[in-house]
């Protein structure tokens, strides 16, 4: 597994997901030193208490089939592992920051959009995770002072510690031990 660098502004990382999309669920290899984990996200929430979330490779494999089965029905791109996965990592951050800037969208909220349009499908966690990530990303895109939402992003990006396997970065690149990028062809 490797640190993730420092994100980009929000902006930037919503047109970077947006071309995640187009990607669709691909087959994926690598290495991790968490074999079966997709990341390792440790941060501190809005209370102040110290968090840890494990992303298995499982469950955003299972995330991806079933928004491939909601995309099918709703007619759009669609949505690769490695979209859910950078969706998942950045989740509390996004939330925190839909919270301070008065933006929010509950995970009842995304089932019930979610089930909508494709109704015969069991949602996982995971799943409604990373449509939720979508949704409230939107919604901030949207909020006026686009510079000060992107500088706390960042700030709260840089809060965070991410461990995560190189096969989910989602670029084509992969980070060397120097956090820097190494891209193939």
């Amino acid at each position: 597994m490797t640190r993730y660098a420092a994100r980009p502004a929000l902006p930037t990382r919503l047109l970077g997901a947006g071309a995640a999309l187009l990607l669709g669920v691909g087959a994926l290899a690598g290495c991790s030193a968490h074999p079966g984990q997709v990341a390792i996200v440790n941060y501190t929430d809005a209370d102040g208490v110290s968090r840890t979330v494990a992303i298995s490779e499982q469950e955003v494999q299972d995330a991806a089939e079933e928004l491939g089965e909601y995309s099918a029905v709703a007619g759009d791109q669609g949505y690769s592992a490695v979209y859910v996965a950078n969706a998942l990592i950045d989740l509390p951050v996004i939330e925190q920051l839909g919270a301070e800037f008065g933006v929010a969208v509950t995970d009842a909220e995304a089932l019930e959009e979610l089930q909508q349009v494709a109704v015969d499908v069991d949602y996982s966690p995971a799943a409604v995770g990373a449509f939720r990530y979508q949704k409230l990303a939107l919604l901030i895109n949207t909020l006026e002072d686009q510079e000060a939402v992107g500088a706390r992003y960042q700030e709260l990006w840089n809060g965070i510690s991410v461990e995560a396997a190189p096969r989910y970065q989602g670029d084509g690149g992969w980070l060397l031990q120097d956090d820097t990028q190494l891209q193939l062809g």
